[in-house]
Protein backbone atom coordinates (compact mmCIF):
# COMPACT_ATOMS: atom_id res chain seq x y z
CA UNK A 1 0.00 0.00 0.00
CA UNK A 2 1.27 3.15 -1.21
CA UNK A 3 1.40 6.25 1.59
CA UNK A 4 -1.12 9.00 1.81
CA UNK A 5 -0.70 11.65 -0.97
CA UNK A 6 -0.10 15.16 1.05
CA UNK A 7 -2.33 16.98 -1.12
CA UNK A 8 -4.92 14.45 -0.67
CA UNK A 9 -4.28 14.95 3.28
CA UNK A 10 -4.44 18.88 2.69
CA UNK A 11 -7.40 18.94 0.41
CA UNK A 12 -9.10 16.85 3.15
CA UNK A 13 -8.42 18.99 5.75
CA UNK A 14 -9.68 22.11 4.03
CA UNK A 15 -13.02 20.49 2.90
CA UNK A 16 -13.60 19.85 7.08
CA UNK A 17 -12.31 23.39 7.57
CA UNK A 18 -13.48 25.95 5.10
CA UNK A 19 -17.19 25.63 5.80
CA UNK A 20 -16.60 27.22 9.49
CA UNK A 21 -14.15 30.09 8.41
CA UNK A 22 -15.65 30.91 4.74
CA UNK A 23 -18.50 31.48 6.69
CA UNK A 24 -17.27 35.03 7.39
CA UNK A 25 -18.55 38.23 5.17
CA UNK A 26 -16.25 38.36 1.95
CA UNK A 27 -15.81 41.69 1.31
CA UNK A 28 -15.02 43.46 -1.75
CA UNK A 29 -12.26 46.88 -2.10
CA UNK A 30 -11.08 48.95 -4.16
CA UNK A 31 -7.60 49.20 -4.12
CA UNK A 32 -5.55 52.21 -4.99
CA UNK A 33 -1.78 52.96 -4.19
CA UNK A 34 1.91 54.20 -5.00
CA UNK A 35 4.72 52.13 -6.64
CA UNK A 36 8.04 52.57 -6.94
CA UNK A 37 10.87 50.65 -8.73
CA UNK A 38 13.07 50.89 -11.42
CA UNK A 39 10.49 54.52 -11.96
CA UNK A 40 7.56 55.72 -9.95
CA UNK A 41 3.70 54.23 -10.36
CA UNK A 42 0.73 53.93 -8.88
CA UNK A 43 -1.60 50.89 -9.06
CA UNK A 44 -5.53 50.65 -8.51
CA UNK A 45 -7.94 47.72 -8.85
CA UNK A 46 -10.22 45.35 -7.36
CA UNK A 47 -9.74 42.91 -4.79
CA UNK A 48 -12.25 40.95 -3.10
CA UNK A 49 -10.88 38.63 -0.45
CA UNK A 50 -11.96 35.49 1.34
CA UNK A 51 -10.92 33.88 4.32
CA UNK A 52 -7.96 31.61 2.39
CA UNK A 53 -7.73 33.34 -0.93
CA UNK A 54 -8.31 36.42 -2.60
CA UNK A 55 -9.69 37.05 -6.35
CA UNK A 56 -8.21 40.25 -7.90
CA UNK A 57 -7.85 42.32 -10.66
CA UNK A 58 -5.31 45.43 -11.16
CA UNK A 59 -4.29 47.79 -13.49
CA UNK A 60 -0.50 49.24 -12.85
CA UNK A 61 1.21 52.20 -14.79
CA UNK A 62 5.09 52.71 -14.01
CA UNK A 63 6.92 55.81 -15.81
CA UNK A 64 10.54 55.69 -15.29
CA UNK A 65 11.09 59.61 -16.33
CA UNK A 66 14.47 60.76 -17.86
CA UNK A 67 14.67 64.24 -15.64
CA UNK A 68 14.86 61.45 -12.37
CA UNK A 69 17.55 59.36 -14.17
CA UNK A 70 14.96 56.82 -15.97
CA UNK A 71 14.54 56.14 -19.49
CA UNK A 72 12.26 57.91 -20.86
CA UNK A 73 9.21 55.19 -20.81
CA UNK A 74 6.12 54.05 -19.45
CA UNK A 75 4.41 50.87 -18.63
CA UNK A 76 0.69 50.17 -18.76
CA UNK A 77 -0.59 46.46 -17.43
CA UNK A 78 -3.60 45.19 -16.28
CA UNK A 79 -3.70 41.72 -14.39
CA UNK A 80 -6.14 39.20 -13.16
CA UNK A 81 -5.33 36.83 -10.53
CA UNK A 82 -5.39 35.60 -6.82
CA UNK A 83 -3.51 34.90 -3.65
CA UNK A 84 -3.55 31.97 -1.00
CA UNK A 85 -3.67 34.26 2.30
CA UNK A 86 -1.52 32.46 4.75
CA UNK A 87 -2.88 33.62 8.24
CA UNK A 88 -6.20 32.55 6.89
CA UNK A 89 -4.59 29.18 6.78
CA UNK A 90 -3.31 29.70 10.09
CA UNK A 91 -6.33 31.05 11.97
CA UNK A 92 -8.73 27.65 10.40
CA UNK A 93 -5.72 25.89 12.37
CA UNK A 94 -6.90 27.50 15.42
CA UNK A 95 -3.86 29.76 16.18
CA UNK A 96 -5.29 32.98 17.50
CA UNK A 97 -5.93 35.96 15.68
CA UNK A 98 -3.33 38.16 14.45
CA UNK A 99 -4.69 41.64 15.00
CA UNK A 100 -6.10 42.05 11.33
CA UNK A 101 -2.94 41.18 9.54
CA UNK A 102 -2.57 38.99 6.73
CA UNK A 103 -0.12 37.41 4.58
CA UNK A 104 -0.66 36.94 0.89
CA UNK A 105 1.71 34.57 -1.83
CA UNK A 106 -0.24 34.99 -4.78
CA UNK A 107 0.20 35.52 -9.08
CA UNK A 108 -1.36 37.82 -11.64
CA UNK A 109 -1.27 37.41 -15.49
CA UNK A 110 -2.64 39.81 -18.09
CA UNK A 111 -1.29 42.12 -21.04
CA UNK A 112 1.35 44.97 -20.73
CA UNK A 113 2.35 47.59 -23.23
CA UNK A 114 6.27 48.85 -22.93
CA UNK A 115 6.88 52.37 -24.98
CA UNK A 116 9.27 54.94 -24.86
CA UNK A 117 7.84 58.08 -24.62
CA UNK A 118 7.89 60.03 -28.05
CA UNK A 119 7.89 56.54 -29.77
CA UNK A 120 4.11 56.13 -31.75
CA UNK A 121 4.57 53.07 -34.00
CA UNK A 122 3.45 49.26 -33.23
CA UNK A 123 7.06 47.96 -33.27
CA UNK A 124 8.21 50.75 -31.69
CA UNK A 125 5.62 50.21 -28.75
CA UNK A 126 5.31 46.35 -28.01
CA UNK A 127 2.30 44.11 -26.76
CA UNK A 128 3.18 41.80 -24.26
CA UNK A 129 1.55 39.51 -21.59
CA UNK A 130 2.88 39.08 -17.92
CA UNK A 131 2.96 36.36 -15.20
CA UNK A 132 3.88 37.72 -12.31
CA UNK A 133 4.19 36.39 -8.46
CA UNK A 134 3.73 38.41 -5.64
CA UNK A 135 3.91 38.65 -2.25
CA UNK A 136 1.95 40.98 0.14
CA UNK A 137 1.21 42.37 3.61
CA UNK A 138 -2.17 43.45 4.60
CA UNK A 139 -2.49 45.50 8.18
CA UNK A 140 -7.00 46.46 8.64
CA UNK A 141 -7.21 50.22 9.41
CA UNK A 142 -10.42 50.32 11.26
CA UNK A 143 -13.46 48.36 9.71
CA UNK A 144 -13.46 49.99 6.07
CA UNK A 145 -9.65 50.08 5.32
CA UNK A 146 -6.93 48.25 4.95
CA UNK A 147 -3.33 48.80 4.05
CA UNK A 148 -1.16 46.59 1.90
CA UNK A 149 2.79 46.68 1.38
CA UNK A 150 3.15 44.41 -1.69
CA UNK A 151 6.85 43.06 -3.76
CA UNK A 152 6.17 41.79 -7.34
CA UNK A 153 8.45 41.41 -9.89
CA UNK A 154 6.07 43.53 -12.59
CA UNK A 155 6.78 47.37 -12.79
CA UNK A 156 6.46 48.86 -10.48
CA UNK A 157 8.04 46.62 -8.16
CA UNK A 158 7.52 47.80 -4.48
CA UNK A 159 3.77 48.78 -3.60
CA UNK A 160 2.08 50.13 -1.13
CA UNK A 161 -1.91 51.49 -0.55
CA UNK A 162 -5.02 51.47 0.87
CA UNK A 163 -8.01 49.40 0.03
CA UNK A 164 -11.02 50.88 0.64
CA UNK A 165 -14.48 48.97 1.40
CA UNK A 166 -17.16 49.02 -1.36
Amino acid sequence: MHGANPVALILLFLAFTLPATVAHAQQRYLQAGVGVLPGVGIQGGYVSPASFYTVEGILYVDGSPPFAGGQGSIQVSGGLGGAIRIMGIIRAIGSPDEGGRDFDVGLRFGPSLFFTVGESSREENPFSLFLEPFLRGTSRLGRDHIFFAELGIQRPILRAGIWFAL
